[in-house]
């Protein structure tokens, strides 16, 4: 049976494409928040900032995904 290629849709977000950019999955992002916060951050929440599909949020966890990639919040998240 051929093997189907899969197409990755190209990352729309800041966060999104500072994760391709830098090699880090959405799981490896779910794990660096863990263990350089302390804090956990829902999959489920991860991956709808990653895709767009929430862009209200959070101071807390803003912080906490910045201190997680060492990254400021201008170069993961769009300013309005």
């Amino acid at each position: 049976m051929p093997e189907i290629a899969r197409k990755r849709k190209e990352p729309t977000t800041k966060l999104g494409k500072f994760l391709v950019e830098n090699g880090i999955t959405q799981l490896d992002l779910y794990y660096l928040i863990q263990f350089k916060t302390g804090k956990e951050i829902g999959m489920d929440r991860i991956s709808n900032l990653v895709n767009g599909k929430k862009t209200n949020i959070n101071m807390d966890t803003a912080k906490n995904i910045c201190k997680a990639l060492e990254a400021t919040y201008d170069d993961i998240f769009d300013v309005d």
